[in-house]
């Protein structure tokens, strides 16, 4: 009798851990749903939330610079020099009043070297540099203005490393005024504000 009266409480906690688990799992789920995309990258990338990136995939990013328009934010969040380079980017695009600036997460895809990645080297090629190794790489942070599937500004400033230069070091105040400049003149340039 001792038996049943353990196996009968055994499966009351074991049904209550599963509950609990499903509970939990479907709360911490219905969180991210709430989470808009300016607020997701501010989180990632240490900016306000009152910014204007949008998320996309690796299909939609290849479907904007062969057909569609717009400005496109090329990273990842553990990457530091990103993150600079956001930050900077995220004060020219409010002095512009740039609507949104599509965001494209490409870690993943460059690690498992997937079909959009390599569609998107080759359609970026004539703009990537060889590196030592002789490989031509797709390197981050990159922006890409597109205007009607043309791509009419590129640039990837700080997206090889400079000497293990840390990029705090590398962002000074002229630094950062030629890239607010350079960049004010690429949106202006290309007419592209979405």
């Amino acid at each position: 009798m001792k038996d049943y009266i353990r196996y009968a409480i055994y499966f009351v906690l074991f049904t209550i851990l599963i509950g609990l688990f499903i509970y939990l799992g479907e709360k911490d789920f219905k969180d991210e749903k709430n989470i808009s995309d300016s607020q997701r990258f501010a989180s990632e990338y240490n900016i306000d939330n009152n910014n204007v990136f949008t998320y996309i995939y690796g299909s939609q990013t290849v479907d904007i610079i062969k057909n569609g328009s717009g400005i496109i934010f090329l990273g990842f969040p553990s990457n530091d020099w990103a993150k600079y380079y956001v930050k900077y980017l995220n004060e020219v695009l409010k002095e512009n009043s740039v609507r949104k600036v599509y965001y494209y997460d490409l870690l993943k895809d460059r690690t498992k070297y997937t079909k959009y990645y390599r569609e998107l080297e080759s359609l970026l090629s004539d703009y990537l540099y060889e590196l030592d190794n002789g490989v031509v790489r797709l390197s981050t942070p990159a922006l890409i203005i597109v205007k009607n599937g043309k791509i009419v500004c590129f640039d990837d400033e700080t997206s090889l490393e400079r000497n293990n230069m840390s990029p705090d070091y590398y962002w000074s105040v002229d630094k950062i005024d030629s890239f607010k400049n350079k960049i004010t003149s690429y949106i202006k340039g290309a007419g592209v504000y979405e």
